[in-house]
């Protein structure tokens, strides 16, 4: 019988949504590609962007998609449960004759309407947690009912459904001790090593635009400004990394142009030594190549121990070697250990940690390393067998 998934992601917008892209959508292109067929069902704002999002996705990754209107475009958790149950009444007429053999989703809420879809089909219901919603909830706060409650209902789900899958062992340790589960597959968060790579040409150009020489070191970040990215202290430490030397500069990008922007001036950073610039998911790679470290901070709790952040690989992909802190879910004691890594003491003067590592005589031989390091952990492809047990038939 021939494998045939349905992505179930109807709590994002389809269209433009990065982590969707980069997450969801680039994985079933992949996974077409190894002879499994693939449908994406989601949510739009509106009729119009509906219909942008499916011929979008149908051009970019060839995957039949259907995009329901109906998500605000602030939603909130009532505004997620009542698209996913939209989604659901769509999807249960639109496949009644398709031969649908797995149900994929990606958030508990998803997977509530996406295990009672699979149930309809006879077809296998998959949840893919990526993280533990209801302790994201406690970041900077008391513990409350509402994240408590969240944390049964995630806990609830992922006893329920036919198969769990996780993007790191902290993850899958941590769903093991709560739900006695065993068989939990672990998938990081990949990159499509046909989307994400290191691009000399876009290096060259990229930097030329930039006014970099052959001895500028370009650290970068990647990312939102949400406070759990700890936007604050990249930007500082990345302004007193640029104090030490003009040869170092900082290149942000981000979606959040007008929060980055605001921070870096309020920052006082110096002047000429920080671009800040937005760009489609599709071009992240070009700019990731004209860079020489990426960079990422979290702060060591449990919702950051179990994670696994798709920009890491992105970073590494590219050929940059990552400088990141404790309790960042399995890389932190993985980048170090294969040399593509620096872990930071954040007891001691990260400055001085930092310019040490950027004045390695070896530094250009670490953007190998990392291109060789992703290909063997971080690529889909070198996932191949975990999304094969993962779609395998009942």
């Amino acid at each position: 019988m021939t494998t045939e998934v349905l992505f179930f992601v109807p709590e994002w917008p389809a269209l433009d949504n990065p982590i969707l892209h980069a997450q969801v959508l680039s994985v079933a292109s992949f996974l077409k590609q190894q002879g499994i067929a693939c449908r994406f069902a989601g949510a739009e704002t509106s009729h119009s962007r509906a219909q942008q999002a499916a011929a979008a996705i149908k051009a970019e990754y060839d995957i039949q998609a259907y995009i329901v209107p109906g998500l605000p475009p602030h939603a909130g958790a009532w505004d997620y449960w009542a698209s996913c149950r939209r989604v659901y009444g769509h999807m249960q007429s639109e496949l009644s004759s398709t031969p649908i053999t797995h149900v994929y989703a990606r958030s508990f809420l998803g997977s509530m309407w996406g295990r009672r879809l699979a149930r309809r089909l006879n077809a296998i219901s998959i949840f893919d947690v990526r993280g533990v919603v209801g302790l994201e909830k406690q970041l900077g706060m008391k513990s409350t009912i509402k994240s408590r409650l969240l944390s049964y209902l995630e806990l609830r789900e992922s006893q329920k459904v036919d198969r769990l899958s996780t993007v790191s062992q902290n993850l899958k340790r941590y769903l093991s001790l709560k739900t006695n589960s065993r068989d939990i597959i672990v998938i990081p968060s990949c990159v499509n090593e046909t989307r994400i790579f290191f691009d000399l040409t876009a290096r060259n150009e990229i930097r030329k635009a930039l006014g970099l020489d052959q001895n500028t070191i370009l650290l970068c970040y990647s990312g939102g400004s949400s406070a759990w990215q700890r936007m604050g202290d990249i930007v500082s430490l990345l302004k007193d990394i640029c104090l030490t030397s003009p040869r170092y500069r900082s290149l942000f990008l981000t979606t959040s142009l007008p929060e980055v922007t605001s921070m870096i001036e309020q920052a006082k950073f110096p002047p000429g030594q920080a671009f800040i610039l937005s760009t489609p998911h599709n071009e992240v790679h070009r700019y990731l190549s004209a860079a020489d470290v990426g960079v990422i901070m979290r702060h060591d709790t449990i919702v950051n121990n179990v994670a696994s952040p798709v920009k890491v690989g992105e970073y590494l992909a590219c050929g940059l070697p990552v400088i990141l802190t404790r309790g960042i879910g399995d890389y932190s004691d993985l980048l170090p250990a294969a040399s593509v890594g620096l872990l930071l003491n954040e007891d001691t003067d990260m400055v001085n940690q930092v310019v040490t590592f950027l004045e390695r005589n070896d530094l250009a031989r670490l953007k190998h390393a990392a291109i060789r390091f992703t290909k063997s952990k971080l690529t889909m492809s070198a996932n191949l067998n975990q999304y094969r047990l993962l779609y395998a038939p009942k």
